[in-house]
């Protein structure tokens, strides 16, 4: 263990220095192998990062839904949830508040990514929380938290990723995040119901034409997750060719029905695709290794006496998990998060008899929660240059709302049916 806690603390310096995370990542296992008196051969420090990304089907989801996000909001779907959100609940105590969550519940079925919902959704409704009167920190807080929602409910980037990384059914993973990430809009907005900054915030007049209205400009738009789901469901396709629907129906929406996707939108879009990528599949190499050297030093091995006391109690098991995700959420981003710790945590949690779907949702949930806590929440940085607000005023805007984010994790670490009933209902049982 001499040599893994080594090998960390490199890691750890190499990060505080400003090196990359994933030459970080690199840089550190290569001490494993050459200064820590190692005998895993140097080619695992290539091969592992290079066989996960080359070899997983899975894995080639994640482009495709980067894509697909970034087709949606090229084609101004983003606009049109938007406008039917604040038809939908703008009337109600809390105004443009409760719009944003909305949105962000709807989008999440099409994006999968957070900060890809932080950014649409923000440029979007930031300006309308203003002029509504929340302050221009309440409003960041309030629309990076509700991002938060979009890597739960299917389709999801990081669940995919987890599902790779765990051998765990990403379709039973994907319908797993639905009930969980209705509970965290729900809570969010019951939050945001009591506040009393909500009294003093204006509303927008319930109005059924513009509603209707409004939901037919929209509803190509929430056709999209109903679309993908429906497919999952009924077999006609993997949740990867899933993905590639979600393209597929995003150029031809973008193209032939709004006309609003040019070739030229079209090719940007792909540059920045393989640009976000690239840095994603990057990291994902360079903490596989690491993640791979620790599973194979005994890293979970030396876990298990932590939780032992703890084995009767597979509630108290994940909400312990949880906190220490969350710990180092707040210097740690979520994709080094998932590879890193998934091969260490995942065989733990199965020996303890936990059901590798609820722990998946529980942990993807809590790594999400890290990108609105300081010091390097990504969604907090993007909300906060949005409305010109600094991290300070975030992070003290923001406290309401995670603390309705964190209810929602103890509410499933110890009631796992709101996580396995759907994909039990629907797909059946997991076998062991």
């Amino acid at each position: 263990m001499e040599s893994i806690l080594g090998m960390m603390a490199i890691f750890l310096v190499l990060l505080f220095l400003g090196v990359p995370v994933a030459f970080s990542f690199i840089l550190a296992a290569a001490a494993y192998v050459y200064l820590l008196g190692s005998n895993i051969p140097d080619t695992i420090i290539a091969a592992r990062g290079i066989t996960l990304v080359s070899e997983s089907y899975t894995i080639l989801a994640v482009p495709l839904f980067i894509f697909s996000a970034r087709l949606l909001n090229d084609a101004g779907m983003t606009d049109r949830l938007v406008r039917f959100a604040l038809a939908a609940v703008g009337h109600v105590r809390g105004g443009v508040g409760h719009a944003v969550i909305v949105a962000n519940m709807v989008m999440a079925g099409m994006s999968g990514s957070a900060t890809a919902d932080a950014a649409g959704i923000g440029q979007a409704m930031i300006p309308v929380l203003r002029k509504a009167g929340y302050s221009a920190a309440s409003a960041a807080a309030l629309t990076a938290s509700a991002a938060t929602i979009g890597p739960i409910i299917p389709p999801s980037v990081a669940m995919v990723l987890y599902a790779a990384l765990s051998n765990v059914s990403v379709g039973r993973l994907l319908l797993g995040g639905v009930v969980p990430g209705l509970l965290l809009g729900f809570f969010l907005m019951g939050s945001l119901l009591v506040s009393a900054e909500a009294r003093a915030l204006s509303r927008i007049p319930f109005d059924l034409g513009r509603l209707l209205s409004s939901a037919r400009d929209a509803v190509l738009s929430i056709l999209m997750p109903v679309i993908i789901l429906g497919g999952l469901l009924l077999g006609v396709y993997t949740p990867t060719e899933g993905a590639a629907v979600a393209v597929a129906y995003a150029l031809f929406i973008g193209s032939v029905v709004y006309r609003t996707l040019t070739p030229a939108i079209v090719w940007h879009g792909l540059q920045a695709t393989a640009a976000t990528t690239g840095v994603v599949l990057f990291i994902v190499m360079g903490a596989s290794s690491v993640g791979w050297i620790m599973t194979a030093a005994g890293a979970g091995d030396a876990l298990r006496p932590l939780f032992l006391p703890l084995a009767g109690n597979p509630g108290l098991t994940l909400l312990i998990i949880a906190g220490m995700t969350l710990l180092l959420g707040t210097a740690m981003e979520e994709v080094t998060m998932l590879v890193l710790m998934t091969p260490i945590l995942a065989p733990v949690v199965a020996d303890f008899g936990i059901d590798p779907v609820h722990f998946g949702v529980v942990f993807v949930l809590s790594t999400m929660i890290g990108l609105i806590t300081p010091p390097v929440g990504i969604s907090m940085f993007i909300t906060c240059h949005i409305a010109g607000v600094t991290t300070n005023e975030f992070t003290r805007a923001v406290i309401r709302p995670f603390i309705a984010l964190v209810l929602v994790v103890i509410v499933i670490c110890f009631f796992p049916d709101l996580v396995l009933w759907l994909p039990n209902a629907l797909i059946g049982p997991t076998t062991r």
